[in-house]
């Protein structure tokens, strides 16, 4: 009897022992990236322990939004967020130091990538928030995405590997009345799934209503830049985000042909020099001075004259 007393004692203490707070997580649903928080109560300043999973191999952003994050970077302190590195397999834990959002809560941790293309939120219970509350008039000013390309400016020095330039030419265009102002606007570049390269992002200034702006953004091209290159960006006015990713590709075939023309004038040189250094045969029914056939001849030359004295 006392030994099942102590057998069901034992299972009523695991059963307690897992029913244990649980992390917070209110992420997509399964199959999509997760983010998830220790459980309990933060506070500004704090530093925690951020679970990543099912996230795209890369760089991610994470940053604190307040107003429930639904103004999108207008809510979020973007210019305070942590980055990290996801590995192959998806999932992380990196440390993230919660900053100050610049309105009040109710809060969110946002996890993005670069391009914002993979976006997850959770929600985030923070303490020693001062900022006002967000404000409720009218709808956020809109931005569009007029037009975005890339052209490579290596010119010849590209076809021999040589380093060069990526000229990447953004469009914005302010479809509303109200000027949109700074909207943040984030750049990587590298080869594909490995663009982890900040590349140095314009000012956008003010876009007036009704009217369009053109940025030129300069990227440089290392003489180790192979095949395809790619330049991920993501703009965050108040509408929402504008995410874009443009290419090229370098192929210095320079390298190959110089090489190839190199070798085929190598082998020509010896052939020439061969040529040039054999006699050519006399033709057929001639012969040269001094051979033994002129000396012949001169010889019966000479007997005819003898015989006709």
């Amino acid at each position: 009897m006392s030994r099942f007393v102590l057998l069901a004692a034992s299972a009523v203490a695991a059963l307690l022992a897992s029913a244990g707070p649980a992390p917070s997580t209110d992420g997509p649903p399964d199959g999509q990236p997760r983010v998830a928080l220790p459980a309990g109560t933060f506070r500004v300043g704090d530093r925690v322990l951020v679970a990543l999973d099912g996230w795209p191999a890369g760089v991610v952003q994470v940053e604190v939004c307040g107003n429930d994050g639904r103004r999108g970077a207008l809510d979020c302190a973007t210019d305070r967020a942590s980055g990290g590195q996801v590995p192959a397999t998806g999932n992380a834990r990196m440390p993230v130091l919660l900053a100050a959002p610049p309105v009040a809560c109710p809060c969110r941790l946002r996890v993005q990538t670069p391009s914002g293309a993979t976006t997850a939120t959770v929600a985030l219970p923070l303490t020693g928030v001062s900022a006002p509350v967000a404000s409720a008039a009218g709808s956020p000013p809109e931005l569009a995405l007029a037009g975005v390309h890339a052209v490579d400016e290596s010119g010849v020095g590209g076809w021999f590997g040589l380093p060069g330039e990526l000229t990447v030419r953004i469009t914005l265009h302010n479809p509303g009345p109200v000027d949109v102002v700074e909207p943040p606007v984030t750049l990587l570049a590298g080869s594909p799934g490995q663009v982890h390269t900040m590349v140095a992002a314009p000012p956008l200034g003010t876009i007036p209503g009704g009217q369009s702006r053109e940025y030129v953004v300069r990227v440089p091209l290392s003489a180790t830049t192979l095949g395809r290159y790619e330049v991920h960006g993501l703009i965050e006015p108040a509408s929402g985000p504008l995410p874009f990713v443009v290419a090229t590709a370098r192929h210095p075939w320079g390298l190959l042909v110089v090489p190839a023309a190199l070798l085929v004038l190598l082998f020509s040189l010896p052939g020439r020099r061969r040529a040039s250094a054999t006699p050519s045969a006399p033709p057929a029914g001639t012969s040269v001075a001094g051979t033994p056939d002129r000396r012949r001849a001169s010889a019966g030359r000479g007997r005819h004259r003898g015989v006709r004295r």
